[in-house]
């Protein structure tokens, strides 16, 4: 596998299968809506803008928001914490923001629901060097991994390796900070590191050619991730508005995925401070982690009960989670558009 592994490779084909759930139904309620003033809504990410946020910034530039009525600002985050701390204190009105770190929010008190999942799958993968291949779990065995101590990879090694059915005493783990186990791994000092597949693997590809990454998912090893936050007493006033802007998002989404450059010029035009080339990789590598195996096939944004209880259930078990939650309480597909 060459550094085009992210234009070319059969994980970047998978998006072929999900991209009639994407579009199905959003565009029902756009491009009807009565030319009144637009509402006003305030989106505030998880992070400064990256490749998955590009989409987002795309449907503004084509009017796909405009058209179902709203006007839409997109803050920047500095972190799921933030982001949710300002949804709950009204200073935004959505947010994206981790799920899991939202669910441990909502056993400590904070009235929050999750409205819409964006990455659905696990985004941890194992990547290796095409020079030196990892090409099955048990190939780690008499190797050695960079890994960031505190990173999901980190807490679910053990489980991800029991469900592989690797032998555990024989893999090497070695503790790195983030970015030295790039060059942990492109100099030899280790055989493969641990990494989100559509951040730093990406980082990796564009330096050297890598093998098809591990993905922890593939194992059942699954929690979720980034999705559309609000306070349950904001969902219950705006529930019109709120299934307009998936609508919009999930049309937005829908049409980066055909046009990705594009997307990734939107977002620079906003922020032009955004780098171009890893963005891009990183928007290709996105589709498929937008839904689980429990997802397939459903339209953007709905989540499954059952992944909810498995992210929890892993939460309380590696991450230390306090309390517990009625999940059933913690998200709604009411504002997702049917197929």
């Amino acid at each position: 596998m060459d550094r085009n592994f992210f234009k070319t490779s059969a994980f970047g084909k998978v998006v072929s299968g999900c991209r009639l759930a994407l579009v199905a139904g959003a565009v029902a309620l756009l491009g009807t809506q009565p030319s009144l003033a637009a509402d006003k809504l305030k989106l505030k990410l998880d992070w400064l803008p990256s490749g998955y946020h590009a989409s987002v910034f795309y449907g503004v530039e084509k009017g796909f928001y405009k058209d179902a009525g709203i006007d839409l600002t997109i803050e920047d985050g500095q972190g799921t914490n933030p982001a949710l701390q300002a949804v709950a204190a009204g200073n935004a009105d959505v947010v994206m923001a981790n799920y899991s770190t939202m669910m441990q929010s909502v056993a400590a008190g904070m009235d929050l629901i999750g409205i819409g999942g964006l990455i659905q799958r696990l985004p941890d993968s194992i990547v290796s060097l095409e020079k030196k291949p990892m090409k099955s779990p048990k190939d780690l065995e008499g190797h050695t991994i960079a890994i960031t101590p505190d990173s999901a990879s980190a807490k679910l090694m053990d489980a991800y390796m029991k469900a592989a059915g690797v032998d555990k005493s024989k893999v090497t783990l070695i503790n790195m900070k983030a970015g030295q186990d790039i060059q942990a791994l492109l100099s030899g000092n280790a055989d493969a590191m641990t990494g989100w597949i559509f951040t730093q693997v990406p980082m990796v590809a564009a330096k050297a050619a890598i093998a098809k990454p591990l993905m922890i998912s593939d194992e059942g090893i699954n929690i979720l991730g980034t999705g559309f936050v609000t306070t349950k007493s904001f969902e219950m006033k705006n529930k019109d508005l709120l299934k307009r802007f998936m609508a919009a998002t999930a049309k937005s989404y829908a049409a980066s995925f055909k046009d990705p450059e594009g997307a990734i010029d939107a977002m620079i035009k906003a922020r032009p401070l955004v780098e171009r080339s890893l963005n891009l990789a990183s928007l290709k590598a996105l589709e498929p982690l937008m839904h689980s195996a429990r997802s397939e096939g459903k339209p953007f944004g709905w989540t499954s009960k059952e992944d909810w209880e498995q992210s929890q259930d892993l939460l309380q078990k590696y991450f230390d989670m306090k309390g517990k939650v009625d999940v059933a309480t913690v998200y709604t597909n009411d504002f997702v558009q049917a197929q």
